[in-house]
């Protein structure tokens, strides 16, 4: 269900995990090098619509959505939707709305899932597998933060809100369409 406080509640949950997997990756030294968007180039990152419901909220507010979901949304789009590319052949580029980012986008970079024996799977991005810090992250196996439990606490704020995924530019068009529509709702 669409609303301002489920909204609320989202933003301030993805903003914990901004902070937990962000101080990690300060502890491990392995954080993203500043302009690096290569992640971002992949069209088939994907997401939940309802993570970028605060992202939703926001262009509706700023008299953006529409506009946004007709220039930003298109399939031929390289990427995601909130990418601003800065060099197409270096993979560098920086979001267009780095503070409504989903969820993944700011669990990417250096965590962990489990595997299907329950082994611990590292989750980290091919850029950061270069680094020297990468061969010193056994060390802090204990402390890396885990996707699916943060994914669990995010998904305890509602349990459809992480009912399917899709591709960031599907979702971003499911989320804007429910947006605009509940506004012409609360309108009338």
């Amino acid at each position: 269900m669409i609303s301002r406080e489920l909204s609320k509640k989202i933003k301030d949950e993805l903003e914990i995990i901004s902070l937990i997997f962000f101080e990690f990756q300060i502890k491990s030294g392995l954080t993203c090098p500043a302009g690096c968007g290569q992640c971002c180039f992949n069209s088939e990152i994907s997401c939940a619509p309802y993570e970028l419901l605060p992202l939703a909220f926001h262009l509706l507010e700023t008299n953006k959505a529409e506009d946004f979901l007709i220039s930003n949304c298109s399939p031929k789009r390289i990427g995601c939707p909130l990418l601003i590319i800065t060099d197409e052949e270096k993979g560098l580029g920086k979001c267009l709305e780095y503070e409504h980012r989903p969820f993944l986008c700011r669990a990417f970079g250096v965590a962990a899932r489990l595997g299907k024996k329950g082994e611990t799977n590292l989750s980290v991005c091919k850029v950061l597998k270069n680094k020297s810090q990468y061969l010193e992250l056994e060390n802090l196996m204990l402390e890396i933060p885990f996707i699916d439990e943060w994914k669990k606490k995010f998904e305890s704020l509602d349990p459809n809100l992480m009912e399917r995924e899709l591709p960031i530019s599907e979702a971003l068009v499911v989320i804007l369409e429910k947006v605009l529509l509940w506004d012409k709702y609360q309108q009338n």
